[in-house]
């Protein structure tokens, strides 16, 4: 009797594996088998890292954002904004050399009140907008978690960027026909700002900044119409003058509490050109691209 169940239960385990194998041998794909690794190659994601040079944890931010750009390359994309007095003031002329730039921008610290960010503490930011009213304040640590999810979406828009002597150039596809209403944004960021920072106890004299926000150039519709359809070419043309965008910054650091005037200085050869469309319900950050401004 135990010779006849043991056979059983023997046969019934090689009908179940034959099965499963019969399964496997049939399976059509595509598929993806590890779908938390799935990246859309044409998908990029924008993190913005409200900071400031008095803020000692925010470093923390800036090496965080390093590591997914390391996994994902130019797919993410970054800007760095200095904005509350707590964090992004400058330090007043009697404690020279020590911060004494100011880098905040009259864009940032306007959005920083539409967003609520740093009511909440620096280091915080934003992936893509997402989530707001509500949910849009991310510490550090969220970023990349939701920097996978977007980066396994479909898109809707392909975007490219060229400059030249002054003039910035945008194309956009339009990849899905589409019905609500989008914004084109374009700034300016710049990289390689060597400067000080607060990284924990540390007050560093050569701290090397990068995408920090410096000038916006437009915010506009993107079409004159709500509906948008798939294969149509959006072709957009920006002129800008370097000098007078930094005044603008020079006399806006000027015109603020704590401010001094100390914004310009700006390197054009470590400037790029970011672009991104977003839904102007949501403020979704739908697609986003970056290219050297030459």
């Amino acid at each position: 009797m135990y010779h006849q169940v043991f056979n059983m239960k023997n046969n019934i385990l090689i009908f179940s594996t034959l099965l499963l194998i019969i399964s496997c041998d049939i399976e059509e794909g595509p598929y993806i088998a590890d779908y938390d690794s799935y990246v859309n190659p044409e998908k990029k994601v924008l993190i913005e890292d409200y900071t400031g040079h008095l803020c000692p944890n925010c470093p923390e931010a800036g090496r965080e954002i390093k590591a997914i750009q390391d996994i994902y390359g130019n797919q993410v994309i970054a800007l760095a904004i200095h904005v509350s007095k707590t964090f992004a003031r400058p330090y007043p002329e009697s404690q020279a050399p020590k911060f004494q730039y100011d880098f905040r921008t009259q864009w940032g610290d306007s959005w920083d009140e539409t967003f609520s960010i740093s009511n909440l503490g620096l280091p915080r930011g934003m992936v893509n907008r997402l989530s707001y009213p509500s949910n849009h304040q991310l510490g550090k640590d969220e970023w990349a978690g939701i920097v996978a999810e977007e980066l396994r979406k479909e898109i809707d828009f392909k975007i490219s960027i060229t400059s030249d002597n002054n003039n910035i150039y945008v194309n956009t596809e339009v990849v899905n026909t589409l019905l609500n209403k989008h914004n084109i944004f374009i700034c300016l960021a710049e990289n390689n700002i060597i400067d000080w920072q607060k990284d924990g106890q540390e007050e560093v004299e050569n701290y090397e900044h990068n995408h920090i926000l410096r000038s916006v150039i437009a915010d506009e519709s993107i079409s004159n119409s709500y509906e948008l359809t798939s294969g149509q070419i959006i072709e957009k043309e920006y002129s800008y003058d370097i000098s007078s965008l930094e005044q603008v910054n020079i006399d806006y650091s000027n015109s603020i509490e704590l401010g001094n005037g100390n914004s310009g200085g700006w390197n054009i050869n470590n400037m790029t050109v970011i672009a991104f469309i977003y839904n102007t319900e949501n403020k979704e950050i739908v697609q986003v691209e970056e290219a050297n401004l030459n």
